[in-house]
């Protein structure tokens, strides 16, 4: 009786250590179960609900921002023709990214940029961190002298990091894009 109990015990056990497992090694999304393309979308709304609340029609149609330029900055097709140069602006060595995400205004008269990575592993992280910051420092040395307003969001650009996942924002609002972060990776 106690040998089929035991037997039984380490079949159990088993058998959770191998679904506990088996959902790990598919998970694009990571140790948080969430992908940047889910924090991206979520942005993405956010940003069309501030741009209708000041009267901008259709800012979000069919999940695609009007006036911004969105691109996924690891897959290298005909939906992402800006993927190369985005990476080199940002100086980024792309084999560090396992996903990445930019989100910026398509007018040189707004400074949104939104820019949202996950590395591919934590000793990857401090290289982008010190890459995003040099991209505040550009954007600093754009703004400062060009548009007063737009250069008061760059000085609120918030610039975090929760384990493997980074954001950069210059918004008008870029606490409400962080909460959304926050929320995400719970």
């Amino acid at each position: 009786m106690k040998k089929a109990m035991g037997l039984t015990g380490m079949i159990a056990i088993i058998l959770l250590t191998l679904i506990g497992c088996s959902g790990e090694a598919n998970n694009k999304a990571g140790a948080s179960g969430v992908s940047i393309e889910e924090i991206a979308r979520s942005i993405k709304e956010q940003i069309g609900e501030d741009l209708s609340a000041v009267g901008v029609a259709d800012a979000l149609k069919d999940g695609v921002l009007q006036s911004y330029i969105e691109s996924d900055l690891v897959k290298k097709d005909e939906n992402n023709p800006d993927s190369d140069f985005l990476i080199e602006k940002l100086a980024i060595n792309a084999n560090d990214l396992e996903e990445g995400y930019i989100i910026a205004a398509m007018m040189n008269v707004n400074s949104d940029e939104i820019i949202i990575l996950k590395a591919k592993d934590e000793s990857k992280v401090d290289g982008l961190i010190e890459a995003l910051k040099k991209e505040k420092e550009a954007q600093t040395n754009t703004w400062e002298q060009y548009l007063p307003d737009q250069f008061e969001k760059v000085n609120n650009n918030i610039i975090k990091v929760k384990g493997s996942y980074l954001i950069y924002i210059t918004y008008e609002h870029p606490e409400k894009l962080e909460k959304i972060f926050d929320d995400k990776l719970k």
